[in-house]
């Protein structure tokens, strides 16, 4: 099956339709759905929503679902609710960098129960909270949801779960230091 589904993707050229993220994990899996549905008894589809994606720069940015924007013209901005920091990672800390590039950005429904619209992390280890928290978006993950997650202390990670300013307040969005 993976033989085949490499194939189908080589075949293709490695491409995507367009307006599809242009990921070599994206293609891998359509080609591997295209596969067991034309060989096998599957019908399932490829979901191109909540592809989680990194750019993996010096300063890492990850990303799953929907952005700021695009979550305030399907919504509405009366209907997002929007919960940011600026965050020091202890990476940071010990070498003494510049911490002000750090920041994580909830995109969130703003009536209960919240449910999680997009995430933004911009930061060391970017690709692997991004990952991680993936799979609550897909799986529809409330705001409550994340704020009842116990973090792993200290990770960059941990930050997602201590977002509490929503640009709505107008509270600084600085964390200043645990808990």
């Amino acid at each position: 099956m993976r033989a085949a589904a490499g194939a189908l993707v080589s075949c293709a050229g490695g491409r995507l339709p367009q307006g599809r993220p242009e990921l070599t994990p994206t293609a891998i899996m359509a080609g591997r759905l295209l596969a067991q549905r034309l060989f096998g008894p599957s019908s399932a589809l490829m979901d191109y929503d909540n592809v989680p994606t990194t750019v993996f720069t010096p300063l890492e940015y990850g990303c799953v679902g929907l952005s700021e924007e695009e979550a305030v013209a399907r919504h509405g901005q009366e209907h997002v609710e929007v919960y940011h920091a600026y965050y020091k990672p202890l990476e940071f800390t010990v070498a003494e960098r510049d911490a002000s590039q750090c920041y994580i950005k909830m995109v969130c429904l703003r009536e209960p129960p919240q449910l999680v619209l997009g995430l933004h992390f911009l930061g060391p280890n970017a690709g692997e909270v991004t990952q991680g928290f993936a799979l609550g978006i897909r799986c529809g993950a409330s705001y409550a949801q994340v704020m009842r997650t116990v973090g792993i202390h200290p990770t960059c990670s941990e930050e997602v779960v201590r977002l509490r300013i929503s640009k709505r307040s107008g509270l600084d969005p600085t964390v200043t230091g645990c808990g």
